[in-house]
């Protein structure tokens, strides 16, 4: 689906809109209903993002180091090396990251 074609969450589409012309805002949080539309408009969004441009959706039940990132310890036994793995929010750098259900968080 379009982002165009989603009809509602108006004042949602509007922030959005402004963090593609001006990322440095920083993000959205938006409040809604379940099944209000909000996962379709996101997913939506992230089409008029330019090419290359991340966009990471992070599980409810991430683990910090998942999110964080940290040492890859099975990587780092195998190598001998230390292996540093990139979390979700390095993932998301310079992009999106979304999170569904933002009010199940600890």
């Amino acid at each position: 689906m379009n982002f165009t074609d989603i009809v509602g969450l108006d004042t949602a589409k509007q922030a959005l809109l402004l963090l593609a012309v001006d990322p440095t805002l920083g993000g959205c949080a938006m409040a809604a209903p379940v099944g209000s539309g909000k996962s379709t408009l996101a997913r939506a969004f992230a089409a008029l993002l330019p090419d290359g441009t991340p966009f990471i959706e992070m599980p409810v039940n991430v683990t910090e180091d998942r999110l964080l990132g940290g040492l890859d310890l099975e990587a780092t036994l195998a190598s001998g090396q230390r292996v540093i793995e990139r979390g979700l929010l390095a993932a998301a750098h310079g992009g999106v990251l979304y999170v569904d259900g933002l009010n199940l968080l600890d």
